[in-house]
């Protein structure tokens, strides 16, 4: 008998995807890029794609508030609004969490770091972003900056996020990585207030 996570996983296309991708975080101030897994490291793959030096290998939409922000990325850095950040630096600032926590700091990324909306829209939300995780396959890791994951990979978010190891200058940044043996996702959401 087939896992229907596994049919899942086979049948995931661009369309339903990027609409998922979209309904999250489209309106709000995010970054979501998808880069090549390549033999250097997770690490320098997702500086990679934070860096703007990869595109998406299957085309798909990208995500980025900034990538026609010349002015701060050209005059600032090609990361913005990152911080630079080496490998060490990058792994120092995450800690692992499971693949229910990331598809949960979607949702968190949706509402705008404040509480989620009905249960109903809760629901939506979460299954949207359990197909934009599906796109990444069942043997995924993801790495997360909110340092309640320090102590477990699946921290309480009832409150929403509380505290972050930052990587820019903002008031506030909250995201994660996810990777797979072919492609590393970075998902991010800004307070740049």
């Amino acid at each position: 008998m087939t896992d229907p996570y596994e049919k899942r996983m086979r049948t995931m296309t661009q369309v339903p995807w990027e609409n998922a991708v979209q309904r999250l975080l489209e309106d709000v101030y995010t970054f979501a890029a998808t880069g090549p897994r390549t033999l250097a490291g997770w690490q320098r793959d997702a500086l990679a794609v934070m860096n703007r030096e990869v595109d998406d290998p299957r085309g798909w939409i990208t995500l980025d508030w900034d990538k026609d922000n010349d002015e701060e990325r050209t005059k600032s850095r090609p990361c913005f609004p990152f911080v630079p950040l080496s490998e060490a630096g990058l792994g120092s600032r995450l800690y692992p969490v499971t693949a229910e926590t990331a598809a949960r700091l979607l949702v968190e990324m949706t509402y705008e770091w404040g509480p989620v909306g009905t249960e109903e829209q809760t629901r939506a939300a979460l299954a949207d972003a359990r197909t934009v995780l599906d796109r990444y396959g069942d043997r995924i890791s993801c790495y997360s900056n909110v340092t309640e994951a320090r102590k477990t990979p699946s921290p309480d978010l009832t409150n929403g996020v509380t505290d972050w190891n930052p990587l820019t200058e903002f008031i506030g940044d909250f995201g994660f990585v996810v990777v797979s043996s072919e492609e590393v996702g970075v998902f991010w959401a800004f307070d740049a207030r």
